[in-house]
């Protein structure tokens, strides 16, 4: 089964794959080993983790979840309105205008402001932005180790994401998790450890 190299999305922490009952390192996300036996990325860290892919890092197997391909108009200028926020608003109500978006259906994360450093955030937001890194799908046919594709069923927009990823990678599957949305592994941690383990064995 190996090691599984798991990278968190924006406003994530190592702490958030301690429910993993695997061997799982979790490394900052600009500093993705360049290979390993098992890459894992949640939204912003499923992004860079195909990107890593595509750029020459060599892994045995992926694991994407709720991870977009495509790059939505004004993407750029949002997360820059989001990256000053995290830089000068109050961290209470910023915190509950992250949660409050649409994408989250309603789940929140509760999170210490101690636990960040809030000039690290917004550079993460401007510099990782799907609006600024090169465009996913024309290159995902360069990924051909085996895919895990998994999508909350409640994820409307990142479900039609995965189903056009799933067409352009010569070797990948798609799991639907029902009764979950953006945040899938810590929405339904039983269900996503299980076909995790699947997909590992």
């Amino acid at each position: 089964m190996g090691v599984i190299t798991a990278l968190h999305g924006f406003l994530g922490l190592p702490r958030d794959w301690d429910f993993l009952p695997f061997d799982v390192i979790a490394p900052p996300l600009d500093a993705i080993p360049q290979t390993g036996d098992t890459l894992l990325g949640y939204s912003m860290g499923g992004r860079l983790a195909l990107r890593a892919l595509i750029n020459g890092a060599t892994y045995q197997r992926a694991v994407i979840v709720s991870a977009g391909i495509t790059v939505e108009p004004g993407r750029a200028e949002r997360d820059e309105i989001w990256a000053r926020r995290f830089e000068t608003e109050e961290w209470s109500s910023l915190m509950q205008a992250w949660n409050a978006q649409p994408v989250f259906g309603g789940h929140a994360l509760q999170r210490d402001e101690h636990d960040y450093d809030r000039a690290e955030l917004a550079r993460a937001l401007r510099e990782y932005s799907s609006g600024v890194l090169e465009p996913l799908a024309t290159r995902l046919h360069e990924i051909t180790i085996p895919v895990l594709w998994i999508v909350g069923a409640l994820d409307a927009k990142y479900v039609a994401e995965a189903h056009h990823a799933i067409e352009l990678l010569p070797n990948a599957e798609l799991f639907l998790c029902e009764g979950a949305g953006h945040r899938v592994p810590w929405e339904q941690p039983a269900v996503f450890v299980d076909r995790l383990r699947a997909f590992l064995e």
